[in-house]
């Protein structure tokens, strides 16, 4: 089982877009998508399908969080091809994906921490 970042009730997210500035402040890019004006998180698939599918071996599991590696990385787009909750997106020829900010100074998830409404928590499913 994965750690993951979820939304308790997606209803009380008031689109503030503090989640993403964080992001984007810690790593230089929010990697939070937003499908339908709400944050959408990566859900750290226990079989990992952008894994086996990146033939660079970009992507792997580390501390049970799928991490891409930007060096690695080549923009080719076969893990956005075959995730199934489309929780990567490539920019500037790098794919990008929330790590729960492991690759960061953060203990909390920067994300977490910047919701005022409260609803983003970290699970283990």
């Amino acid at each position: 089982m994965n750690p993951r970042i979820m939304i308790k009730n997606p209803l009380k997210c008031y689109k503030c877009n503090l989640c993403l500035e964080k992001c984007k402040e810690i790593h230089g890019i929010s990697r939070i998508k937003k499908i339908e004006d709400i944050p959408s998180f990566c859900k750290q698939c226990d079989d990992a399908p952008c894994e086996k599918a990146c033939r660079v071996n970009a992507i792997t599991l580390k501390n049970n969080i799928v991490v891409v590696n930007d060096k690695l990385c080549v923009g080719c787009k076969m893990c956005l091809e075959v995730c199934p909750y489309k929780g990567i997106f490539v920019k500037d020829l790098t794919a990008h994906k929330c790590t729960l900010c492991l690759d960061s100074n953060q203990i909390t998830p920067a994300c977490i921490e910047a919701c005022q409404d409260r609803i983003l928590v970290v699970k283990c499913e």
